[in-house]
């Protein structure tokens, strides 16, 4: 299996980037083969132009990284997105990916019905996320807007249909400990 990490944050020593590193060790030490987009680092623009949305729905990219990243898209069989939950929700600099990237005919094609995913060949999302409300609190009080609306709308309609989602909640009060357990959780370990 092929994997495809999409990373998005702009500090190195936040704890997604240390998310980041114990995935990549995982994978490795399962001989797992992986590529990694670092949105920040790339220095992606995650702003649709007026160029770009005028041939969008020819699925036409002007951007050299989204033909790049388009191409890492294509030759994954598994995709992990790792962000900060934001105001209930992912950073604008990935919700930018999303817009750019999963273009008309390579993504998903218009049925007259609603949108048909064309991205049938990744075989499943997993999504790890950081927030400082506790899980809880996204998956009752806030809509559950990870696991609604980006795993089972958006990767959904793009023809991903398997997808996981794990948080971890209440970052700011969590202890060393905690923090240590979860990542040589992610680790394998």
């Amino acid at each position: 299996m092929h994997v495809l990490i999409v990373y998005c944050h702009p500090y190195e020593g936040s704890f997604n980037h240390a998310e980041l590193e114990a995935l990549c060790e995982r994978f490795e030490r399962a001989g797992e083969p992986y590529e990694v987009i670092d949105l920040y680092a790339d220095g992606f623009d995650p702003v649709l132009s007026a160029a770009e949305l005028a041939v969008y729905n020819e699925g036409v990219a002007l951007d050299p990284l989204v033909k790049r990243y388009q191409e890492l898209v294509a030759g994954a069989d598994r995709l992990v997105l790792i962000f900060p939950i934001w105001w209930n929700d992912m950073p604008a600099m990935l919700r930018g990916w999303f817009d750019k990237v999963m273009l008309a005919g390579f993504s998903w094609v218009a049925t007259g019905a609603g949108l048909e995913g064309t991205l049938t060949h990744i075989e499943r999302a997993d999504v790890y996320t950081t927030s400082s409300n506790p899980t809880e609190f996204i998956e009752h009080k806030t809509g559950d807007g990870i696991r609604k609306t980006l795993i089972e709308g958006t990767l959904w309609q793009l023809g991903i249909g398997a997808g996981t989602w794990e948080n971890f909640g209440g970052m700011d009060v969590s202890t060393p400990e905690a923090r240590a357990a979860y990542l040589e959780k992610l680790r394998g370990r």
